[in-house]
């Protein structure tokens, strides 16, 4: 729910990241939200590769991001 309150999408997110000089280091994108396994009992997936470059479709079928970043400085 944070996501659709805030209308943050993955581009957006990462033009920030950019903005305050951060560099994103890793990042993993999930098809199957990892706190679904408690929630909903369903097992966590990665998105499928082809899909994590197709911006539209991957912004429309993924559940969840997870991001490290770190500092230019």
């Amino acid at each position: 729910m944070e996501l659709v309150d805030t209308g943050i999408t993955i581009e957006r997110f990462e033009k920030i990241s950019k903005q305050a000089d951060f560099r994103i280091t890793q990042k993993k994108y999930y098809l199957i939200n990892p706190i679904y396994k408690y929630k909903f009992n369903l097992k966590p997936r990665e998105q499928f590769g082809f899909m994590k470059g197709i911006p539209f479709v991957r912004n429309f079928f993924t559940t969840c991001m997870y991001y490290l970043i770190k500092p230019n400085h």
